[in-house]
């Protein structure tokens, strides 16, 4: 006979519940596995569903839904905050309002830009947001129109890199970084970028920024490497990248890298004794993994060919 579990809801042989007789027990599996405990206010159960709370993930407030909402309500209130302090405290000189607005506004939004997701409508507000502080620091009136912040020094304007240029330049940078280093990062966005290709059936990354232009913010958004292109396609720029190209160093094996060391014999600076050494590769192990390396004082040492996260930040091959 079979059972239902109150708590996985799979039919199981009765070998896979407890012998005590009840009416609705879970089974043996669900029974010693962890489940997160509800919390009760006075003896009342509050209603919780779990991983809803926000929690901070490297500095990013996100919680285990991926909402990021209380990250983009962190951002809006850094932005407010610095707007209420420079109209109550007029007497900053412009030059300093300006700098304290670069130093702030612009990594604030860099820092989390790439990674969480901006909806169109909140992204307006954070613009607007955006432009009544650098209205603030150029002590203008409210009245006085946006357009004067966008346009070109040339053109008499303030030519102020907005939200969208720093969440730009942020994203291709983060894209970078994910696609530079072995660690990880780089298979997630290989699979990333080629669900993008396949969804707008484009042959690269080129083809892709022609097709993201007929896309809304919001769908873009959805995908790193589309949102990327996106944001390139409405600045008016041209990005020509293949970022998982088989004939880059990043993209061989191991193996096939190591060889290629000891054959050319390239020198390598690398951590040795806490000192700064230059070093070449004379023997590899454990399919390209572990060298072997010697420098030009004699002296020798292996060195695991890694990502990051395993060597502790050490140099690698």
């Amino acid at each position: 006979m079979y059972r239902q579990c109150p708590i996985c809801n799979k039919k199981k042989g009765n070998c896979h519940f407890p012998t005590q007789l009840h009416l609705n027990r879970p089974c043996l599996e669900c029974k010693h596995a962890w489940k997160p405990s509800g919390i009760k206010y006075n003896g009342t159960a509050l209603k919780v569903i779990h991983g809803k709370t926000p929690i901070r993930l490297r500095g990013i407030r996100i919680n285990m839904w991926l909402d990021s909402t209380a990250q983009r309500r962190y951002v809006m209130d850094g932005i407010t905050k610095l707007a209420v302090f420079q109209r109550k405290n007029r007497d900053f000189s412009i030059e300093n309002s300006l700098r304290l607005i670069e130093c702030t506004l612009a990594p604030l939004l860099a820092f989390s830009g790439p990674v969480i997701i901006w909806p169109e409508k909140v992204f307006k507000r954070l613009t607007a947001a955006f432009v009544r502080c650098n209205k603030e620091a150029w002590q203008m009136s409210q009245n006085t129109s946006a357009a004067i912040c966008t346009f070109m020094k040339d053109q008499r304007g303030l030519q102020i890199k907005m939200p969208r240029a720093i969440i730009c330049s942020a994203t291709w940078g983060h894209l970078t970084r994910c696609c530079q280093f072995d660690d990880g990062t780089r298979q997630l966005a290989e699979i990333t970028y080629k669900d993008a290709l396949e969804k707008h059936r484009c042959l690269d990354m080129e083809d892709l920024q022609f097709e993201v232009e007929f896309l809304t913010w919001d769908q873009a958004s959805q995908n790193s490497f589309t949102f990327a292109c996106h944001l390139t396609s409405t600045i008016g720029i041209r990005v020509s990248w293949d970022p998982f190209n088989p004939d880059w160093i990043a993209s061989a094996t191991d193996a096939d890298l190591a060889q290629f060391m000891i054959n050319t014999q390239h020198l390598i600076q690398i951590q040795l004794k806490n000192e700064q050494k230059w070093a070449t590769v004379v023997e590899a192990k454990d399919e390209g993994k572990l060298v072997k390396m010697r420098t030009e004082n004699g002296d020798t040492c292996m060195m695991k060919k890694e990502g990051q996260n395993i060597t502790k930040g050490y140099p690698t091959l």
